[in-house]
């Protein structure tokens, strides 16, 4: 029996989850990769409409996921519980599904209180409850575009959100959604209809400002890309920028804590929590790293990566400080997903010295991977066991003298091509001495025809 990581992923191919399980990889530098077992889960609709094609998925309890697919659908999975040992896993089966009527795409899905939050990328909010008794959703609209949202279970009566000339702000969830919205959006419009600037919206308990002007004395704009809470406090928030710096936030004020230049291209896409004083974060080419929270300092990247990491999953773990780990998991642009290794940040007495010096442990390394992903959100499953069955090749088993007649028939055909070579030479020595014996011969007669023509000859 061996320990597994087992993950919960979207498919490339509509109304399909993947169940991944992977045996526990191992760390080094001549590790062989870790080996993974895909189970394709066909979801059951039932009378509700078939899933689209994946592309935000969380977990709202032990068996159960709301996804939202590209057909603007938001499904509640009811999932099997898990088993490593069942060859078929049982299919997962819709049990609720609404329609979301915006324009855009997924800026995010997010669990709350007794429920559930999705936005568009135009500017709409959608909550989804849980309980039976208001099943209906509520909606409404808030400054677009976005393109990102977060929430955290130690406030899950709030969430936060950001986007284009959208700054990090945090809103109430009942304010945000009461019955009574449209007066309140009719009083945050001017006469042209357009929304006021700096204006507070409704169920808006917090609004970030942006940073301080650039050496040119220059606004600069805003536009998150990514947003995450710190699992430390609720009042902690790192967002991704556009312009390549990772942000941070603490709620207790309204000016960004930092603001640290990170991305090599394209923006910060992705930052995720990893262990304490740990962020992972990715930018829009291909760099993958990790940045020390105390100092905004990159304590290693990943090389050799092709694609663009679209989310980040870090994975819980026990280590000690400085140690490898097997401590996240990634979705790129190549429907790939793979599980990496990463260092736990040094102690506060070694936070300003040369991030593993010495010791080869600047870099993080993949150790398991496996493609037809869909380009998605995966989730962490929990750890299991399965046995593992090598299987060796068995030889076919030979009677005996078969390897002498294999030796015999190469020998012969050795012999065979020896025998050909000396056949062409005889050949050309018999042509040869043909040749010689029929000049002797003549040089005979010649010889016979003169001798007595000098007989003659004396005679006379």
């Amino acid at each position: 029996m061996v320990r597994t990581f087992n993950f919960l992923a979207p498919s490339l191919h509509p109304n399909t989850l993947l169940d991944l399980s992977f045996s526990e990889p191992k760390i080094g530098p001549s590790a062989p990769p870790s080996e993974a077992i895909v189970k394709h889960l066909p979801i059951k609709y039932g009378t509700h409409q078939p899933v689209g094609e994946i592309r935000r998925m969380v977990q709202v309890g032990d068996n159960q996921v709301v996804v939202a697919d590209n057909k603007s659908q938001v499904s509640t999975i009811e999932l099997q519980p898990f088993d490593a040992d069942a060859e078929t896993a049982s299919p997962p089966l819709v049990t609720s599904q609404e329609s979301v009527k915006g324009k855009g795409i997924w800026a995010g899905l997010v669990p709350v209180e007794n429920g559930t939050v999705s936005a568009r990328s135009s500017g709409l909010l959608t909550y989804y409850p849980f309980s039976s008794s208001s099943s209906s959703s509520s909606s409404r609209t808030v400054p677009s575009p976005l393109a990102c949202l977060a929430s955290s279970p130690l406030a899950p009566t709030s969430f936060a959100l950001g986007g284009k000339e959208v700054d990090v702000s945090i809103y109430d969830l009942e304010r945000t959604f009461a019955s009574a919205l449209g007066d309140t959006d009719a009083e945050m419009k001017d006469g042209n209809g357009k929304r006021k600037k700096n204006a507070i919206e409704p169920g808006q308990i917090w609004q970030a400002k942006n940073v301080p002007n650039n050496s040119l004395a220059l606004r600069q704009p805003v536009y998150h890309l990514a947003l995450t809470y710190l699992p430390s406090s609720p009042n902690l928030l790192v967002s991704g920028t556009k312009m390549g710096t990772v942000r941070r936030f603490d709620t207790r004020q309204r000016k960004p804590v930092s603001d640290w230049k990170v991305a090599k291209e394209g923006g910060v896409g992705c930052v995720a929590p990893g262990v304490e004083h740990e962020l992972f974060f990715s930018d829009r080419s291909n760099l993958l790293g990790a940045i020390d929270l105390r100092t905004g300092k990159v304590l290693y990247t990943y090389s050799a990566l092709t694609s663009t990491p679209h989310h980040l999953l870090p994975l819980p773990t026990t280590s000690a400080a400085g140690t490898r780990r097997i401590g996240l998991s990634t979705i790129a642009s190549d429907a790939s997903f793979r599980i990496h290794t990463s260092s736990t940040p040094p102690d506060v007495e070694d936070s300003h010295k040369n991030w593993g010096e010495g010791e080869g442990m600047k870099k993080g390394d993949v150790v398991g991977m496996v493609g037809g992903v869909g380009v998605g959100e995966v989730l962490w499953r929990g750890w299991g066991e399965r046995e593992v069955i090598v299987e060796k090749k068995e030889k076919k088993p030979r009677a005996k003298g078969e390897e002498g007649d294999d030796e015999e028939d190469s020998d012969e055909d050795e012999e065979e091509v020896w025998e050909g070579m000396e056949e062409f030479e005889d050949k050309g020595e018999e042509e040869s001495d043909e040749e010689l014996s029929d000049e002797e011969d003549e040089d005979e007669e010649d010889e016979e025809v003169d001798k007595p023509k000098t007989k003659k000859a004396k005679k006379a």
